[in-house]
């Protein structure tokens, strides 16, 4: 969570977390965050963030008396691997309390769903605008991370929800691996959606963080992805790779909907997800509800996956559909288990089967990058 009044900026936090070797000097993410820092000192100077500032130059701090309009958002995207959700915490990170919100796009997506199916229940005159009036009251500097619309109910809203909410003066900040041209491309009515991306770039400043260094790729390609549980040093080094793998943020709790069902994930942060084994697998989850688990998620950590016997079939089938899940998405997964991949299914009922499960976890323990990549 953000502090009640941040004393530095992102290009501060920036230059501290380069010197504590939590990031590496790469001149494209320098770029984005002059941009982020430009913003933040202009949501500074329109009043909108706490005055209470030492870090800025004389001639800012005296624009401080004289409030302006609220400046335009920012965009950013960029390839696989550049930072982008590092780069977006790092930003909210300097957000005092109330100020901001921070959402992973498709939680956003679900809670104006809800909001707006509550408001058409309750027969309000204009239920986007209400959700919209809901959706604005926790901060108006409102950061989403991996704008991408895949679902048509979601494109045929977003024009009008995104109207009201700029209209309340709404400062978006957002992550995406696309181009706003490329959003929703080649989705059903598309036609639709096209005046959000017009009034996406006249409210936001489109930033492209040039190609450089996949830095979680370099990672990856390093890493250890299968750790037995025995091993006394497991917990800790599975600590340090999450840590790595989600760009130091906070880790929270998030729930996914799908069909109506709530998973709730205990431990996030950006696109990775720590969770035991029981938490995904020992619950009652279908094929879909994985497939949403790997739409949302870039890897999963996954603890302790104990051997799986006869007398844990259902979890194992579970299993089974959460590892074809993130193999078909190109994920990556990263686990400690009680046994090796060879011998980490030892029952009867599906023997035949796993053994393409098997044959994935190989290849994904093998170099999850480079896989991820291939899919990609």
């Amino acid at each position: 969570m953000p502090s009640d009044i941040s004393d530095v900026g992102p290009a501060q936090r920036y230059q501290e977390a380069l010197k504590s070797q939590k990031f590496t000097d790469d001149d494209g993410q320098k770029e984005a965050v002059a941009r982020l820092q430009q913003l933040f000192e202009m949501l500074l100077i329109s009043g909108l963030l706490s005055q209470k500032t030492g870090t800025f130059p004389a001639l800012v701090r005296k624009l401080f008396t004289a409030k302006t309009a609220l400046p335009k958002g920012l965009y950013l995207y960029g390839g696989v691997g550049r930072g982008k959700t590092m780069l977006m915490d790092l930003f909210y990170s300097c957000l005092e309390k109330g100020a901001g919100q921070r959402f992973h796009f498709h939680d956003f997506m679900v809670k104006a769903h809800h909001y707006i199916n509550s408001a058409r229940q309750s027969q309000a005159a204009d239920p986007i605008a209400q959700a919209a009036d809901q959706l604005i009251a926790d901060g108006q500097v409102i950061c989403f991370d991996e704008m991408e619309v895949r679902d048509i109910a979601d494109a045929m809203i977003i024009k009008r929800l995104f109207e009201c909410l700029w209209q309340r003066n709404m400062v978006l900040v957002a992550t995406s691996n696309r181009h706003p041209e490329a959003l929703y491309l080649n989705g059903l009515h598309r036609d639709r959606f096209v005046p959000f991306i017009t009034n996406l770039k006249t409210y936001s400043d489109i930033h492209q963080i040039k190609d450089g260094q996949d830095w979680r790729q370099q990672f990856l390609q390093n890493l250890s992805t299968w750790h037995l549980t025995s091993e006394t040093e497991t917990p800790a080094k599975l600590n340090h790779i999450f840590s790595q793998l989600s760009g130091f943020s906070a880790p929270q709790e998030e729930t996914i909907e799908i069909a109506g069902r709530i998973i709730e994930i205990k431990n996030c942060a950006g696109d990775m997800a720590d969770v035991d084994f029981n938490e995904l697998c020992a619950i009652p989850l279908a094929a879909p509800d994985y497939l949403a688990i790997a739409n949302r998620f870039a890897g999963l950590i996954i603890r302790n996956i104990p051997q799986l016997t006869d007398s844990l079939q259902n979890e194992a089938r579970r299993f089974m559909w959460l590892v074809d899940a993130l193999y078909d998405r190109g994920r990556f997964l990263i686990v400690s288990a009680d046994t090796s991949i060879d011998d980490i299914y030892c029952g009867h009922q599906w023997e035949f089967e796993f053994d393409r499960t098997a044959s994935r976890l190989r290849q994904m323990a093998r170099s999850p990058a480079q896989h991820r990549q291939n899919i990609i």
